[in-house]
């Protein structure tokens, strides 16, 4: 969010519709993807959360057999974002944990697969997170 992207309101998906999109081909790419400003909404399990190296948490999400992951960030990592994204990341962040269905909502970001626990094939996160709801323990 550093680069303050206009992003295009929220719409609803699944995982098993966002690990089905093509990665990009060169990857990277030279810049943002009309997709990589979108916002999502979705329904999940969250089975993993924790820390990573660089102080952002790393969440599973699942539906299903399909698995991808979605991270909030580090507020060291926010620095340069708005005011008002800063308080959608944070809060998301305090919310954010393991829970049998959650609504996730964040920003479509295709990542490297560098192994990563419950990277999805095409290695999309939702990555900021900028609302969680857990909706059953």
């Amino acid at each position: 969010m550093k680069d303050r992207p206009r992003l295009l309101r929220a719409r609803k998906t699944t995982v098993a519709h966002l690990v089905s999109l093509p990665r990009p081909q060169p990857f990277p790419p030279a810049g943002r993807l009309p997709l990589e400003r979108r916002i999502y909404s979705l329904i999940a399990s969250v089975t993993l959360d924790r820390s990573e190296a660089d102080l952002d948490h790393h969440l599973v999400l699942r539906r299903g057999a399909k698995t991808m992951i979605t991270e909030t960030p580090s507020s060291l990592c926010t620095v340069g974002a708005t005011a008002y994204r800063r308080k959608q990341m944070n809060d998301a962040g305090k919310a954010a944990r393991v829970c049998s269905r959650a609504r996730v909502v964040g920003v479509a970001f295709f990542d490297y697969n560098h192994g990563q626990m419950g990277v999805a094939p095409n290695a999309i996160e939702l990555h900021p997170v900028l609302g969680f709801a857990c909706l059953a323990a």
